[in-house]
């Protein structure tokens, strides 16, 4: 299980917040105080007991409202999840974004208290790891998305069976292709489906259509590669499935509003930041 969760850390910090991209998939579950979490142009407020969810490709600031705030802060590997949880469903709130999508969660009294000590033992399982952490692990994990699920399942994309189901296939081919040439209609070919139907159903599904879907994993990709390596931008747009650099720099600078140099300039500058 620790391999799925690539950072868990509890936070008093009252450090002015900065605008984030991140490369994995981020819980923040807030324990005290307030504040106001900026997700891709949509304002929700959160206190004690606010569950976010914030994927990869969302850009996100923070705003605190009221201190002291702390908050438990959670990265996790999106893939991982999906096969390790027993239903793979409730691993979808992790990457898709259906229509109505909220981002911030807001339990009911009576669940609050029981998410803020499922969190506080997910987070000590984590750290402290006994026998069969790895199963006690996963059983906690399940019981908060269950909690999560029952509060908002329309943050979920059902997929166990039917045409849902083979999107969702189609969504785990574009991860693991996606510095190859990926033709739209090479895939509905390939999974047995018509070209229109995979767009309107894809787009549905995981909120964004293939095509973007599949751009954002190479950018996402690509700011792991300007965070980690020294490599020039053409070798990144190369390495990311870009066809030409000046077609990666403009797609970058679209998404993130900032060029691929710039973006590399203020990680070394400013780090990744508090949350």
């Amino acid at each position: 299980m620790n391999s799925i969760i690539t950072q868990f850390r509890f936070s008093d910090s009252d450090l002015p917040q900065h605008n984030h991209y991140h490369l994995s998939c981020e819980m923040i579950l807030v324990t005290e105080g307030e504040a106001e979490f900026l997700v891709d142009g949509t304002v929700y407020p959160a206190e004690r007991g606010s569950l976010v969810f914030i994927n990869s490709f969302e850009q996100h600031e923070v705003q605190i409202l009221r201190s002291p705030y702390h908050r438990y802060f959670l990265t996790i590997d999106s893939a991982e999840v999906e096969r390790m949880l027993s239903f793979t469903a409730l691993s979808s709130i992790f990457k898709n974004r259906p229509t109505g999508f909220q981002h911030c969660i807001s339990f009911p009294e009576d669940i609050r208290e029981e998410v803020l000590h499922l969190f506080e033992r997910i987070h000590q399982e984590y750290l402290h790891p006994g026998p069969y952490s790895t199963q006690m692990l996963r059983n906690l994990f399940e019981q908060l998305l269950i909690h999560v699920y029952r509060v908002c399942p329309g943050n979920f994309t059902l997929h166990e069976n039917g045409s849902a189901s083979r999107i969702s296939a189609i969504q785990r081919y574009i991860e693991e292709h996606f510095t190859e040439e990926i033709r739209i209609a090479d895939l509905a070919r390939q999974f047995f489906i018509s070209p229109y139907y995979l767009s309107h159903t894809f787009k549905s599904q995981v909120g964004y259509s293939p095509k973007q879907y599949i751009q954002l994993n190479r950018l996402s990709y690509a700011k792991e590669l300007l965070e980690t390596t020294d490599l020039q931008v053409s070798q990144i747009a190369y390495k990311c499935g870009f066809g030409d650099t000046n077609n990666f720099i403009r797609s970058f600078k679209n998404w993130f509003d900032q060029a691929p140099n710039r973006y590399r300039q203020n990680g070394e500058t400013e780090g990744n930041g508090e949350r």
